[in-house]
């Protein structure tokens, strides 16, 4: 029976080392990583506002308001 003690033992090992591995990883990363104030304070703020960079949509855009001002003001121009 003690020779099954000294067995369990030794399985018991390996994981105690991986553990202990694992752990000290962790412990790395956490140390190298900056702090949350530090992280939020460089925070680049967004711009607000309309912002078009699709050409296809800016043309479609002004062409709807093109044809809204057309209708609006065709009445005008007909009776001239």
């Amino acid at each position: 029976m003690s020779e099954a003690q000294r067995d369990y033992k030794d399985q018991a090992e390996p994981l105690r080392k991986q553990m202990s591995r694992v752990e000290s990883r962790t412990e790395r990363k956490e140390g190298e990583l900056p702090s949350r104030k530090d992280v939020h304070r460089h925070r680049k703020k967004k711009k607000r506002g309309i912002q078009m960079t699709f050409p296809l949509v800016r043309l479609l855009l002004m062409t709807f308001i093109l044809i809204v001002l057309l209708l609006i003001f065709s009445p005008y121009w007909l009776n001239l």
